[in-house]
Order: structure tokens, then sequence, then C-alpha cells
């Protein structure tokens, strides 16, 4: 008993809204800050050289929810929830998820609903140093993930130029249209 007292005794709170700078003592997929130095100067310079700096560095996406054990699931390709980004607040610190599966029926945010469904896509821990306004992708195909960079417009394009979309959006479009032209002939 004596042991617990002793733990509550150096127990303290700390807010889940973080001040700037701090968020990677709580979350440990936040990267702690580094000052970044450019490298030494070249001896050689040739013409087809591009900067090294500042160095790129590949980081891990997090899974908040692992692939269950021993489960094969397959490479999936995620669902197109929106071709419009989703505008919102976001709160300096908050950790959030933000689905990349486009099955959730709360979208941008996971509810899980990747648990129950055949995919290898997981929801993103996310965090932001500042409060502000911030436009999240809800097409799930842009590589700035979870913020949208625009490749929902590449989507719609794609999506229009190849066979199925063009026949399914002009065959729409002309079944309406037929229809319409057939009903205003009916009452006139």
């Amino acid at each position: 008993m004596s042991q617990i007292l002793k733990k509550a005794a150096k127990y303290r709170s700390v807010s889940t809204i973080l001040q700037h700078g701090e968020a990677h003592l709580r979350d440990p997929y936040t990267l702690p800050p580094e000052i970044v130095t450019p490298p030494p100067p070249r001896k050689e310079r040739k013409p087809d050289d591009i900067t090294d700096f500042p160095e790129q560095k590949f980081v891990l996406l997090p899974e908040s929810i692992p692939y269950p054990e021993g489960k094969y699931r397959p490479a999936s390709v995620p669902y197109v929830a929106g071709f419009y980004p989703y505008n919102c607040y976001l709160q300096k610190g908050k950790i959030y998820q933000w689905c990349s599966c486009g099955i959730s029926q709360s979208n941008p945010w996971c509810d899980g609903m990747c648990n129950a469904s055949v995919t290898r896509n997981r929801p993103i821990k996310f965090n932001v140093d500042t409060s502000g306004y911030y436009k999240l992708c809800n097409c799930k195909q842009s590589a700035n993930a979870p913020f949208c960079n625009g490749t929902h417009r590449q989507v719609i394009r794609q999506y229009h130029d190849g066979f199925r979309g063009f026949y399914e959006l002009w065959g729409w479009a002309a079944f309406m249209g037929t229809t319409g032209f057939m009903v205003w002939n009916f009452h006139n």
C-alpha cells in the first residue's frame, strides 16, 4: 500500500492540449524537434546534382489499429469518400484519427469499420502544432495524408477518362435527358 502512495505522490496531471514543442513527450508518433543544419559544401559540382538540404527522412505512418495476428488481408485500394476535401477546425496538440480506408460512416474520422471489413488500410493518428482550419483529404489518395494536396482533381479526371466512368456518367446524363424529354412530351 505504501508503494502505491509513493507513486501517487509523484503523479502530475498533464493537459491533453499540449504546449508547442511538447507534443513528442506524450505522443510516440510525433518526432522530437530537431535543428536542421546544411551538409558540408561539396568538393565537386556536377550538372545533374540536386540539393540534399534538408535531407529527406521517411517516417513510417502509424497504425492505431494493428492487423490481427495470423489473419491475411489482401492489399486494398481505399474507397473514395468524397471528391472534395473536408474543411475542419483542429485544436493544437489534440490527437485525431483520420480514416484512410474510406469505409467510415463519420468521415474523415475513423470509427473502426476497417476492423469489420477486409481492408489493410488503417487510421492515421496525427496532431497539429497550431489551432486553425485545415483541409483533410476525402478522396483518400493524397500523398500528404491526412491533409489534402489536390489529388481529388486528378481522381475525377481519371474516373471520367476510364471507359467505365465515361459511359457511366454520359449514360446517366443521356438516360435522365431522355426520361425528361418523354415526361415533357407526355404532359403536352
